[in-house]
C-alpha cells in the first residue's frame, strides 16, 4: 500500500458534492484525514450517512451529510447555507458530481443531454457561485471541479454529453480563476483516468475495454487505486498550491501522454 502524503488542512470546512460513492468518498476521507471538516452532499442519503459515520469513526474530522439534488438551484442554496451555519464559513468546494448516459448519438434525447449537462456542468456553476458569495468577502477559498481525461479526448465508448460538459468543466475551471482570481479564490480541475468506481466498475470488468482500450493508454505498469485520487485534492486545496490556479491536474496513470 502506497502511503498517501497527508496536507494540513486543520479546521477547514470543505464542501464535497456526488459524496456518496466513488471518488466523492474518497475525497471525503482525504480531506477528513488531513484535519477537515467535511460537508457531504448528494442524493442518496442512507449512502450519505454511512459515508459520513465512517469519516467521523476513522478520523478527528467532523462529517456532515446533507441531502442535495444537485441539478436543483434551492438544494444548490441551502448546501451552502447550511454549510455556513454549521462552520461558518466555506474554504473549499469540491465540485464532484457527476453521470453519464452511455447511448449512441442518434438514441440520445434532449431529456438526456439536459439531465447531464446539469448535473455535471451547471451543478458546478452553481456551487461555485454561492460560495463565491462566502469566499470573496473573506478573500480567499479553493474550488477544485473534477473533470475527466474524457475533457481532452474521445473514446468508442458513446457518451457524447458526458464528454462534453467535462471539457466545459475545464473551461469553466480557467473562466473562474481569472474571474475570481483577485479575490484570492484559487480555482482548479482534476482530470481523473479511469478509477474503478462503481460508475466505472463495468469497464474493468470487460476484457475488451480493460485490455485493448484502457491498458495500451496506461502508462505506469498497474491500474488505479481509488483512494490515490486523495492527494490531488488535497494538494490543490493546500497552501503548498497557493500560486496554483486556472490548472487541471490529470491523474490517468499517464493517459493523455499518448
Amino acid at each position: 500500500m502506497i502511503e498517501v502524503v497527508k496536507y494540513s488542512l486543520e479546521g477547514k470546512a470543505v464542501i464535497i458534492t456526488g459524496a456518496s460513492v466513488g471518488l466523492g468518498e474518497q475525497f471525503a476521507y482525504g480531506f477528513a484525514e488531513s484535519g477537515a471538516n467535511v460537508v457531504l452532499a448528494a442524493r442518496r442519503e442512507n449512502l450519505l450517512k454511512d459515508v459520513a459515520k465512517k469519516v467521523a469513526e476513522s478520523t478527528d474530522s467532523q462529517a456532515l451529510c446533507i441531502k442535495t439534488d444537485v441539478a436543483k438551484e434551492a438544494d444548490i442554496i441551502a448546501l451552502v447555507n447550511r454549510t455556513v451555519d454549521e462552520f461558518g464559513t466555506v474554504d473549499v468546494l469540491v465540485n464532484n458530481a457527476g453521470m453519464y448516459i452511455f447511448k449512441p448519438l442518434l438514441e440520445q434525447t434532449l431529456e438526456d443531454w439536459n439531465l447531464v449537462n446539469d448535473v455535471n456542468l451547471t451543478s458546478a456553476f452553481l456551487a461555485s457561485r454561492e460560495v463565491a458569495r462566502v469566499m470573496i468577502p473573506k478573500k480567499s477559498g479553493s474550488i477544485i471541479n473534477i473533470a475527466s481525461t474524457f475533457g481532452y479526448t474521445a473514446t468508442e465508448f458513446t457518451e457524447v454529453s458526458y464528454y462534453t460538459t467535462k471539457a466545459g468543466m475545464i473551461m469553466m475551471t480557467k473562466a473562474l480563476a481569472v474571474e475570481l482570481g483577485e479575490h484570492n479564490i484559487r480555482v482548479n480541475a482534476i482530470a481523473p483516468g479511469f478509477f474503478p468506481t462503481a460508475m466505472s466498475k463495468g469497464a474493468f470488468d470487460d476484457k475488451h475495454i480493460r485490455e485493448d482500450i484502457i491498458r495500451p493508454r496506461t502508462a505506469l505498469p498497474m491500474f488505479a487505486e481509488n483512494e490515490w485520487i486523495r492527494g490531488a485534492a488535497c494538494f490543490l486545496a493546500s497552501e503548498d498550491a497557493k500560486y496554483i490556479t486556472g490548472h487541471t491536474l490529470a491523474v490517468d496513470g499517464g493517459w493523455l501522454a499518448y
